[in-house]
Order: structure tokens, then sequence, then C-alpha cells
């Protein structure tokens, strides 16, 4: 079976999975070498879609199953498939008994696997090759991408991407971390007007960040305007949110500032 795979793969320069890289491969990349023989793949080029397609839908999708997306992305849904999680015991079966009829189901779900494969192959990798003309219709796909491209450097195109995703609309839970990472992405731009104003944002409103935003804001109106009384005032606003040594001490060595003006 090994030697068959082999001479099956000859022809081919690009091997597309869904969780084959860290899967499938090494799996039969341990067969090989446990019949001495050598792999395959390290000529073949690999393109795993399922970390492209995390990226691009786990923020909106409960999971990114490949028949989840067959579903919510293709509109597809499965009738009468068994389920992956069968198919060893279906294959034993086989091995027991010698009845190829009892593979057909399978058969026909690593046909239904394949078909899907090709069709988010047409989808996912275009939505990256270019992000700021991706046909991206919501907001949470636009974030998705924007933390690849944030986690790739590219913090110019990052911002654009989480702004666009903000106009378009997010779940509070998604809104509040990208009006964060927003925030983040100005100051290491060197836009402290534009960080404030997020900052302040995130300060009047209740949400997971805003003892976060009110300590960004103390630390700027310390540490940049040298406004020690604003800066005091933000952090006891952050204290009677939740009080931690930090704030605490933050709030000792201002209070000290403050009287000597």
């Amino acid at each position: 079976m090994l030697e068959a795979l082999q001479s099956h793969l000859a022809p081919f320069r690009v091997l597309i999975t869904y969780n084959g890289r860290a899967f499938d491969q090494p799996l039969l990349e341990t067969r090989y070498r446990l019949n001495r023989a050598r792999p395959p793949f390290a000529r073949i080029e690999h393109l795993d879609l399922l970390f492209g397609a995390r990226r691009l839908w786990k923020l909106r999708y409960e999971n990114c199953r490949l028949v989840q997306l067959e579903q919510q992305v293709l509109g597809f849904e499965r009738q009468g498939d068994v389920s992956g999680a069968m198919i060893p015991y279906i294959y034993f079966d086989y091995v027991r008994t010698g009845e190829m009829a009892r593979l057909l189901p399978v058969f026909h779900h690593n046909v239904l696997d394949i078909v899907t494969l090709a069709c988010l192959t047409g989808i996912v990798p275009y939505a990256f090759k270019d992000p700021a003309s991706a046909p991206l219709r919501h907001g949470t796909e636009m974030a998705g991408i924007a933390r690849w491209l944030r986690d790739a450097g590219e913090l110019d195109q990052a911002r654009t991407l989480f702004r666009r995703a903000v106009d378009a609309g997010l779940p509070d839970v998604i809104l509040f971390r990208t009006l964060w990472d927003i925030a983040a992405l100005e100051r290491k731009l060197d836009c402290d007007a534009a960080a404030l104003e997020v900052w302040t944002d995130l300060a009047e409103c209740r949400n997971p960040f805003r003892v976060r935003a009110l300590e960004e804001l103390a630390k700027h109106h310390e540490h940049r305007v040298r406004n020690y009384p604003l800066a005091l005032e933000l952090t006891r606003r952050a204290l009677a949110l939740e009080k931690t040594p930090a704030l605490a001490k933050r709030e000792d060595r201002l209070a000290r500032k403050a009287a000597r003006i």
C-alpha cells in the first residue's frame, strides 16, 4: 500500500489537505520509516487548508470542521453520510469479513471530503492573496485575517482591515477585543491620538478591556503628558472596577507626584 501511494503521488507537485500537515502526513511518514522506506512528501509542496480556514472563519462559526464549513460556507448538507469516527470500525469489519460492499459508505464519505476540499481551495487562498481587495462580507472574517496580518508584521494593513471589520459589524465579545487590537496597533504605528480615542471609548462602557484601557490612559497622562492629577483619577477609576497590586502601586506613586504640584 505504501508503494502504491508513492507511485500515485509521483506525478504531483502539490498536496492539498485538511489537517494533513499535523495528522495524516506525519502518520504516513512514520509508516514509511517503520518499513525502512523514504517518505515521498519532501519534494511536494503542502497546502493545509485547515490553518487558513481557521483564520478566516473561527470567529464566525462554532468550529471549522470540514462538514461544518460545507453547511455554513458552501450551503451543502450531507444526507446519510457515515460518521468519520465510524470509519475505522467499518474498515476492520471489512478486514474481518472480506466483504467489499461494507466499504462503499467510506468511499462515498471520502469523495464528499475531496469535493469539499476542492471547493474550499477556490475560496480560502484567495482571501489571503490580497486581503485589502478580498470579497469579504462579514466582520469576523475581516478580523480573522487582520489578526493574521498583524502576526505577520503587516501592521498598517492589519489596522485597516480591523477598522473595516468594526464598520461591518461584530458581536460584542469580538468587537471589544478588536478595538483593543486597533488601539495597540495605533500605538505601535505612532498614532497616539487615534489610540487614545479608542482607549477612551473602551474606558467609557462595560467591557472586558475597560480596566486595561483606563490603565493605558493613565500611563499616557503620567509619562507623556505629565498630567498627574488626571492620571491619578483614571487609575482610581480602574481600581474601583478591579483592585490589583499594580494599580495600587500606580495610585500611590501618582498621589505623591500630584501632591508635589
